[in-house]
């Protein structure tokens, strides 16, 4: 499921699935634009510039699998 919100300049994104539900943004505060990533279960994000999504395009599967967890951690709380 996806959703898309265009209220102005400000754009969004939902996409979820039976596992996780993330939130998609431009964030346009900086230098550059960056991709801003957030768990909306967990409220931890991320943001990629274009150099950075640029990388995930040759990124194998098994370069991505290493960094998907079931459990995840979230920063900073208790293991």
């Amino acid at each position: 499921m996806s959703r898309t919100r265009d209220s102005g300049n400000a754009q969004e994104w939902i996409i979820s699935n039976e596992f996780a539900q993330v939130r998609l943004t431009i964030d346009r505060r900086g230098n550059d634009p960056r991709l801003r990533i957030e768990d909306m279960t967990t409220d931890v994000s991320v943001a990629f510039d274009a150099f950075m999504l640029a990388g995930l395009t040759t990124a194998s599967a098994e370069d991505l699998a290493r960094h998907m967890d079931p459990d995840p951690k979230v920063p900073g709380g208790d293991s």
